[in-house]
């Protein structure tokens, strides 16, 4: 019995080939997308869960009021805290502090220098890797991070720095100053954490450095800080028993100085998606909850069109195999097997489309890869999670897309089929209807949204910034120098480099924009305004940063060194002079404020720029006169024949910081990498969108086939009748029209709230344009049109002789 099953399955797929063909293609198209989706929500979830005790592992969140206002919300804690609640609350186990610090690693090879410019390096605990699953192949884990000077490499640095060598006791240099004993060598950080180094520094080696406050300071939050839960613990109820903590030991003196800082328990699964915090350890890697949320819907939307065809198509099928039915029944043949041999067909067809679906997954995974930023690999094939959601896909879709059909082909009476008398039911056509709706509502609510954001994403790519961001190029400031001689070097280096014809200015900085700023100060009017000091981003340039990135001054003058009392003065920006309630930026020059423990005069107010993206808004910041910054060199370079204009830029830079990596990246580049996830987005918005539109076109070019020859012998009589080929194309387009329409109705007002919701969280945003719903949905009418045309025009234009000879 089973072998005739499939026997007549075969028969029935090959008979309607391209029927067959069209679910083939949209069922395969639309598990493989499903299926690579999927795989990048699984990584984007799957952050940190590597982690051993990921459920009890916390990361304590900074969020600080000042003035009556909330100043931000920060992933660094400060030092103080780790103690305060290992020392006070057995709910916790162990805490760790991780300091991010970048420079020069060298390493002597015989008199040959090799250096590097590292930014993957963390100061921590010993107990980092009681905490975290970091796994030692080298070293004891207790052990390896005691003591000052001490530092644990990964693999990957092992073999950068040491080849086929063997690191372990060896020294690196770090900013030519400090020697680092190498304890142990670690396993590379996967690349689904959201905390990444290849060198782990012991924390005693600041701690030497910078003394006490280190490890007990209250208001310097640069430190990344972790705690270890013991198992069962509440989490809500031990943040209450905290914040009281907090209350009672610290609330005197906050009221005093009318501020508030608050502490809070992050789950470490959830930091990558949801987190978005300054001083995030990867914020260029920062994933996205909405982003992953759409995607996910994206999935389902196109999972649910291919199984959608397939429904319409086979009940549209039903009147063609009714005389089949018929037959079988008349020969004894009952409703069981007949459903058996239909689920059969669903579930060779949903087979053999998994099988393709396997195959494009396989082949198209390392430019998916690419495609979303994220590794993906073919390594997904051994989890058991693939295979898992693999087959519950194909077996959701064998009876989802079959058992309808079925049920409806099996329940065909004999008598009425035989007799010629079968028509379709008004509940299959309405149903055929309703899913037609569903895959173009799910059409425009795609287009839609792909053009929304589209739209924000060339908003913030075209705002005004403030600054002139063109031709400018960066070189990272030489870690090694002689601070004797420094700057005397520097402004040597620097008129060599103005003689060059290409170049026309030069500044020095300790930040650049899109680079964010961690120098923090408390800022307090002399006289008036707030009476508490307000936390304040620190900017140190020279002479020359102001003109060169062409920065409106509002008021006041830029540093000069005809002043040589601008080593005491300072330029704020307009977002400082409403925080210190200055009514104008005129009423702020010249008036002294306190900025950490120095007494300062602000000579200047400049216009409020986008130091980091339209993903922020504008922040309070103050310039401070620092001549002699080595951090970043900004440059502005003529672009014609900026190969050869690099390579002279090279030379003088070995000549002047010999030992110092030459290391540099546009400004526009480094600027825009902040919007990489969001274009990433609409790439990969726009080509699943894409594929889900063409996946609901295969279905609506199947339906409107079967249409057209079903209404065969009604077109005939039409014809003889006198209609002419474009009576007759509107008439059989203007059901699949009607739909569409129906469609745009529901997606509309659905696609607004869903983009509303994703743009709430840009600060600088588009509004939703009213054109964006009618454009999407004439564009979906006219794709729709498209697709039917074929086969309505061929009905149209038929000779109805070949319709009617056999009436």
């Amino acid at each position: 019995m089973l072998k005739n099953y499939f026997l007549i399955a075969f028969r029935n797929l090959l008979r309607v080939k391209t029927f067959s063909a069209i679910n083939l293609l949209g069922l395969a198209a639309g598990l493989a997308c499903c299926l690579l989706i999927l795989q990048y929500v699984n990584y984007e979830l799957g952050y940190d869960l590597f982690h051993e005790k990921v459920d009890r592992i916390y990361r304590v969140r900074y969020d600080n009021w000042q003035n009556g206002r909330k100043t931000f919300e920060c992933a660094a804690a400060v030092p103080a805290v780790g103690p305060a609640l290992k020392d006070n609350f057995p709910e916790v186990l162990e805490f760790v502090r991780l300091f991010p610090i970048g420079g020069v690693v060298s390493r002597d090879v015989e008199g040959s220098l090799i250096s590097f410019k590292e930014e993957k390096m963390q100061v921590a605990n010993a107990s980092v890797f009681e905490i975290f699953t970091f796994p030692l192949i080298e070293g004891n884990e207790k052990t390896a991070l005691e003591g000052a000077e001490k530092v644990v490499i990964s693999q990957r640095a092992a073999k950068k720095y040491f080849k086929d060598e063997d690191p372990m006791g060896k020294t690196l240099k770090f900013m030519g100053r400090w020697d680092l004993e190498i304890t142990g060598i670690m396993k590379d950080v996967p690349a689904n954490s959201h905390i990444k180094f290849d060198f782990l520094i012991s924390f005693a080696t600041i701690t030497n450095l910078w003394g006490e406050d280190t490890e007990n300071s209250w208001g310097w939050y640069d430190y990344n800080t972790y705690v270890l839960l013991a198992e069962g613990t509440d989490v809500n109820a031990f943040q209450q028993k905290w914040d009281k903590w907090l209350e009672e030991k610290r609330g005197e003196g906050w009221r005093k100085s009318n501020s508030k800082q608050a502490f809070i328990l992050e789950p470490i699964d959830e930091i990558h998606l949801y987190a978005n915090l300054l001083q995030e350890s990867e914020p260029d890697e920062q994933g996205d909850g909405d982003i992953v949320y759409f995607l996910s819907l994206i999935a389902v939307f196109i999972l649910v069109i291919a199984w959608v065809n397939y429904v319409n198509l086979s009940t549209a099928r039903a009147v063609d195999r009714a005389n089949e039915v018929g037959v079988r029944k008349a020969l004894g043949a009952k409703k069981a097997q007949l459903v058996r041999q239909f689920m059969l067909e669903s579930i060779i067809l949903n087979a053999i489309a998994s099988i393709i679906a396997l195959a494009i997954v396989i082949v198209c995974i390392p430019y998916f890869s690419e495609l979303t930023g994220r590794e993906l690999t073919l390594s997904v094939l051994g989890e058991a999670w693939f295979w898992s959601v693999f087959f519950l896909l194909f077996m959701i879709g064998s009876i989802l897309s079959g058992i309808y059909p079925a049920l409806v082909l099996s329940a065909f009476q004999p008598v009425v089929v035989l007799k010629g008398k079968l028509r379709s039911s008004s509940s299959g056509i309405l149903l055929r209807k309703g899913l037609v709706v569903f895959q173009f509502a799910a059409s425009v609510l795609l287009i839609a949204g792909t053009v929304i954001v589209y739209q924000q994403i060339r908003h913030m790519l075209k705002q005004d910034l403030g600054f002139n961001i063109e031709q400018t190029l960066v070189l990272q400031g030489p870690g090694i120098t002689d601070d004797s001689t420094y700057s005397e070097t520097f402004e040597t280096f620097k008129n060599e480099l103005l003689s060059e014809a290409s170049i026309s200015k030069i500044t020095t900085s300790t930040n650049v924009p899109g680079d964010e700023i961690y120098w923090t100060r408390g800022i307090k009017r002399m006289q008036g305004g707030p009476e508490s000091f307000t936390t304040i981003y620190n900017v140190g340039m020279d002479y020359d940063y102001v003109n060169t990135y062409e920065i409106d001054i509002k008021a006041g003058r830029n540093f000069s060194r005809d002043f040589t009392s601008d080593n005491k003065a300072v330029i704020i920006n307009e977002s400082t002079c409403k925080i210190l309630q200055y009514e104008t930026p005129k009423e702020a020059l010249n008036e002294e404020v306190i900025l950490g423990g120095d007494t300062m005069k602000v000579v200047g107010v400049l216009d409020d720029y986008h130091q980091m993206s339209l993903k922020n808004v504008h922040q309070p910041m103050v310039f401070r006169l620092i001549p002699a910054s080595n951090s970043f060199y900004s440059i502005k370079l003529q672009t014609a024949g900026i190969s050869a204009s690099l390579g002279r830029i090279q030379e003088k830079w070995n000549t002047f910081f010999p030992g110092n990596p030459f290391e540099y990246f546009f400004l526009d580049t480094f600027f825009n990498r902040q919007y990489q996830s969001e274009e990433r987005f609409g790439t990969v918005f726009t080509f699943f969108s894409g594929l889900a539109i063409f996946i609901a076109g295969l279905g609506l070019f199947g339906l409107s086939s079967f249409t057209a020859r079903q209404r065969t012998k009604e077109i005939g009589v039409r014809k003889v009748l006198g209609s002419t080929v474009s009576n007759i194309f509107l008439l059989l387009s203007s059901d699949f029209m009607k739909l569409v329409l129906l469609a745009n109705i529901i997606a509309w007002p659905l696609c607004w709230f869903m983009m509303e919701e994703w743009l709430s969280a840009f600060p600088y945003r588009v509004a939703i344009s009213w054109w964006i719903f009618p454009a999407a949905g004439l564009l979906v009418l006219l794709i729709s049109v498209a697709t039917v045309s074929y086969q309505t025009i061929r009905a149209a234009t038929a000779n109805p002789v070949d319709a009617l000879k056999y009436e």
